[in-house]
């Protein structure tokens, strides 16, 4: 399009016309932001750290599960108080 004596009076956004091109846009105060960003993480963490690296952290867990539970039941019977010693008492 060239610059003619017309055109050059109008405001930037009024210089030309196009025909035959449709444009179709939300203004940004409409669109969802946060549309389906809550679920689709989810899922895509659970399946990327979860599932299919499950190898990495359930041998850890499982094994520093087994040593918390003993070293819980080796406390309570270190600390357990022996009968035998109280049995003369009054």
């Amino acid at each position: 399009m060239r610059p003619t004596v017309v055109s050059m009076g109008k405001h930037f956004g009024n210089l030309g016309k196009m025909y035959g091109e449709h444009r179709f846009a939300l203004a940004p105060n409409e669109q969802k932001a946060y549309k389906g960003f809550f679920d689709q993480a989810f899922v895509k963490t659970f399946k990327t750290y979860v599932w299919d690296q499950w190898y990495y952290y359930i041998p850890q867990t499982i094994g520093a599960y087994l040593l918390y539970d003993w070293a819980k039941k080796t406390n309570v019977a270190a600390n357990r108080k022996n009968p035998a010693d109280f049995a003369n008492d009054q």
